[in-house]
């Protein structure tokens, strides 16, 4: 999902509003970057939109809500109402705790290499062989291969 239009159409707005050229955003970006951006010639990272909002004096969050309104056709008030339930859903399920455990003193906490433990299919695992399922029944009521089933069976 590419948002170099709306990225373009809101930097032009901020810079025309601001009356401001580029010599102001040159600080944090070349020109030349600035004027693809702005032509949707180019995409941008979120480090880099971080830094020409500072650079623009405009909230980074407000100018990605403007980029999504323009993207779905919607005011930024609905995003901003869809994205409140969504970050209320996403605290209630405990997300915000588990983002504040992967950071400490400012940086990602390592994690041990291959893929992470999946809890709650470890759970099922145990709840269908607990219901007399074989390790294949399992694997196919969950999607999952045998050979995972088959790992965490006597778990």
């Amino acid at each position: 999902m590419s948002l170099k239009f709306e990225v373009a159409a809101v930097l032009r707005a901020l810079r025309q509003l601001q009356g401001g050229g580029y010599a102001r955003l040159s600080d944090s970006t070349a020109r030349r970057t600035i004027g693809e951006l702005e032509r949707a010639q180019t995409g941008v990272t979120l480090d880099k939109l971080a830094e020409l909002a500072v650079a623009l004096e405009f909230d980074l969050a407000a100018f990605v809500v403007l980029c999504v309104s323009m993207q779905r056709g919607i005011s930024p008030g609905a995003v901003i109402e869809s994205t409140t339930t969504l970050i209320d859903g996403f605290s209630a399920a405990g997300g915000l705790e588990l983002m504040r455990k992967a950071l400490s003193d400012g940086e990602i906490v390592k994690r041990p290499r291959g893929k992470p433990r999946n809890d709650l299919v470890i759970a099922e695992i145990q709840r269908l062989k607990a219901e007399g399922k074989t390790q294949s029944e399992a694997g196919r009521v969950l999607g999952i291969p045998r050979s995972t089933v088959q790992k965490h069976w006597q778990s």
